[in-house]
């Protein structure tokens, strides 16, 4: 497949940054999309990186390049922190107009939430399941034959935030050999039906075995009814599962709202638990500390 890469220097503030142009197989209609791949700064073609593929890819990067109401991830700085052995290549999925229909998978829906539409547009209708196909087996390939990836599903970060959280988490169930690492911010879980929950009880937890899942929500805005849903979805698959603290981890800041600087500033603590070597419980070890037993009078 011949891609023609452009430099956009002018996006980000470091590392590099390339767009090109895909075709969004298999999606039948033959829809376009822009897809961004940041580079860190000490990508060189020698070393291989992580890569983390991320929905919403023109919030991801520059603010003035990113929807003013929600604020940009500004993922090249957030990354950039980061100790070097977690800088990753990140690749940006850019938003659509049909971004109702994409993100949507292909489960029960809530019949009491209403998906956002612009006026004019058709029905929301699942192309999760195809927007999925799309990024394993038409976007990964293209990326991992052009960049110095490391592909295997240890390595490979799925992303996004409300409804691209919720497809993250979708992916990495749906396909946990290809996406072993799964970045799930603020996810619009609450648009799933409650009988969905029962796909996690049939689930077979073998195949989260190398699985890492990070979870994150505010309190704030549409965040008041996110929180809920992750919580649930977060105990459902923790429980039913015996999913240890090392591969499912859930934060919820009380303080923080739905839009982008909220999720620019969680993506960090983020990529520390799906990367790091050693991700364990920052609980410290506590001996049993008996009570003072009450002397009789």
């Amino acid at each position: 497949m011949a891609i023609t890469f452009t430099e956009r220097p002018e996006l980000v503030s470091r590392g590099r940054l390339l767009t090109f142009e895909i075709a969004m197989h298999p999606i039948p209609d033959g829809r376009m999309r822009t897809i961004r791949v940041w580079l860190p700064e000490e990508y060189d073609g020698k070393r291989r990186f992580p890569v983390l593929y991320l929905h919403d890819g023109n919030m991801v990067f520059p603010p003035q390049d990113s929807p003013a109401n929600m604020g940009s991830w500004e993922c090249d700085k957030r990354v950039s922190e980061l100790p070097p052995e977690l800088h990753c290549i990140v690749v940006g999925i850019d938003t659509s107009d049909d971004r109702a229909c994409e993100l949507l998978p292909p489960y029960k829906r809530n019949p009491a939430h209403r998906i956002p539409r612009a006026p004019g547009m058709p029905p929301v209708v699942a192309l999760g399941g195809y927007y999925a196909d799309f990024v394993r087996d038409t976007l990964k390939p293209v990326i991992d034959a052009n960049f110095m990836t490391l592909p295997d599903a240890a390595h490979t970060g799925i992303g996004g935030a409300s409804m691209g959280g919720l497809m993250a988490l979708y992916m990495t169930l749906r396909d946990p050999d290809v996406f072993g690492r799964s970045l799930v911010l603020s996810p619009g879980l609450d648009i799933l039906h409650e009988d969905c929950l029962e796909l996690i009880d049939a689930y077979d937890p073998a195949r989260l075995a190398d699985v890492r899942i990070y979870m994150y929500s505010g309190d704030q805005t549409f965040d008041v009814t996110i929180a809920p849903a992750a919580m649930t979805v977060y105990r459902r698959i923790k429980d039913s599962l015996k999913i240890d603290a090392k591969r499912l981890c859930l934060v919820i800041d009380s303080r923080e709202s739905h839009w982008g600087r909220s999720w620019s500033k969680y993506t960090p603590d983020g990529l520390r638990y799906l990367f790091s070597e050693d991700n364990g419980v920052v609980v410290p070890q506590m001996g049993f500390i008996p009570r003072e037993e009450k002397v009789p009078e």
